[in-house]
């Protein structure tokens, strides 16, 4: 059988675990001849949102998603360094979501993503966006997990 990975989506946080997470996506994209799909999502909780005299100046969106084109260009960059060919998106919204609707949308044949490897409660107030990736995506999920993320317990 002869698995065909044509487009990788990779989905970042910039967190702490953007290389490694970045650096399997290379590999397999050489590997496989594939392009790179970066893909960062920006999203504000709605707790947030609806707290009361909260307020976030006109141009607050339009700045996050700048800065998140800047990193994203950045990490693009490193990638094509090494010889892949790399595509960017910015998207706001619900990051399980829109991660599974990019991968839909491109017909990603393989994510890579991360995850910190939260358990026990930590796990049930943070959550995790990998977990909910890998229940919804439309293909495979390679997960990453986060260097400083310690053994499991």
């Amino acid at each position: 059988m002869t698995i065909d990975v044509r487009r990788i989506l990779v989905p970042v946080d910039f967190s702490d675990a953007v290389d490694p997470i970045l650096d399997w996506a290379i590999h397999l994209a050489k590997e496989h001849g594939s392009e790179l799909v970066l893909l960062h999502v920006y999203h504000l909780p709605v707790e947030f949102q609806q707290i009361e005299g909260a307020y976030l100046p006109a141009d607050f969106w339009a700045n996050v998603k700048q800065e998140a084109e800047q990193q994203l260009a950045s990490l693009a960059e490193r990638a094509r360094s090494r010889g892949v060919k790399v595509e960017q998106h910015v998207r706001e919204g619900y990051p399980a979501t829109v991660i599974t609707e990019e991968a839909t949308e491109l017909g990603t044949d393989l994510i890579v993503i991360g995850t910190h490897g939260h358990t026990g409660i930590k796990h049930m107030l943070l959550g995790s966006i990998a977990e909910r990736v890998v229940q919804r995506a439309p293909c495979p999920v390679l997960t990453v997990r986060a260097p400083d993320a310690g053994p499991i317990t």
